[in-house]
C-alpha cells in the first residue's frame, strides 16, 4: 500500500503538469481585420509610453495618430503602400527622428495585421479569453493577440522590448481611404503667407 501511493501521486502530478503546458486549446479563427477599423492604442517601447488611434482604411494604408508623449501629440504618421509620411496640423514632414524606433515598430506590426487580413481562416491558440497567433518576421519573433470577435487586442515583440495593447476596436467597412488634404491645407498656408508678405 505504501508503495502505491507515491505512484499515485506521480501519476496526478504527472497529468497536471501536461495540462499546464497546454497553455489553451488549438483553434481555426477567422479574424476581423480586412475591413477598415479604428482601434486606440497605448504602446510601450524602451521605457517609453506612446498612445495613439490606428486607422486602417486598406491593406498598406494606415494612419496612426498619436496623442502622447509630448514630442509627438498631433503627429500623425500616414502608411501609403511603401512610403511612410508624417504631418502636423497640415504641414508634411519627414519622420522625425523620435518617432524612427515607433515608425519601425508600426511598420513591423502593420506587416503582420496586413498578412493576417487576407487569410480567411487561420491558426490560433484559444487563451483566457484570446485568440494568440504566434509568428516570426525579420525583426524578431511576435505574438498578436485577438479578442473573441477578431478585433486587436495585444501585439507584442520581446526582442525589440515593444508591447501594444489595443482598446475600443471598431470595425468599419464604410470607411475609405482619405484624399490627400495635408498636402492642400499646406500649400494654401504658403500661399496665403506669400499674398501676405506682397
Amino acid at each position: 500500500m505504501k508503495k502505491i501511493i507515491p505512484v499515485f501521486l506521480t501519476i496526478i502530478l504527472a497529468i497536471s503538469l501536461c495540462a499546464c503546458s497546454g497553455g489553451g486549446d488549438k483553434v481555426k479563427f477567422t479574424p476581423n481585420l480586412s475591413s477598415p477599423f479604428t482601434v486606440n492604442a497605448v504602446i510601450e517601447y524602451d521605457d517609453t509610453t506612446s498612445e495613439a488611434v490606428f486607422r486602417k482604411y486598406g491593406n498598406a494604408n494606415w494612419d496612426i495618430e498619436f496623442s502622447s508623449p509630448n514630442t509627438l501629440a498631433g503627429v500623425v504618421l500616414s502608411y501609403r503602400d511603401d512610403n511612410v509620411e508624417a504631418s502636423y496640423k497640415g504641414l508634411s514632414f519627414s519622420v522625425p527622428k523620435s518617432a524612427l524606433p515607433v515608425k519601425s515598430i508600426i511598420s513591423a506590426f502593420i506587416e503582420v495585421v496586413d498578412t493576417l487580413s487576407q487569410q480567411t481562416e487561420i491558426d490560433a491558440v484559444e487563451d483566457e479569453g484570446l485568440m494568440e497567433i504566434e509568428g516570426e518576421l525579420s525583426q524578431g519573433k511576435y505574438t498578436l493577440k485577438l479578442d473573441k470577435n477578431g478585433g486587436l487586442a495585444e501585439f507584442d515583440m520581446p526582442n525589440l522590448d515593444v508591447d501594444i495593447d489595443f482598446t475600443s476596436f471598431v470595425s468599419d467597412p464604410s470607411v475609405s481611404e482619405p484624399t490627400t488634404q495635408p498636402q492642400t491645407e499646406a500649400s494654401t498656408q504658403t500661399e496665403t503667407t506669400e499674398a501676405v508678405t506682397e
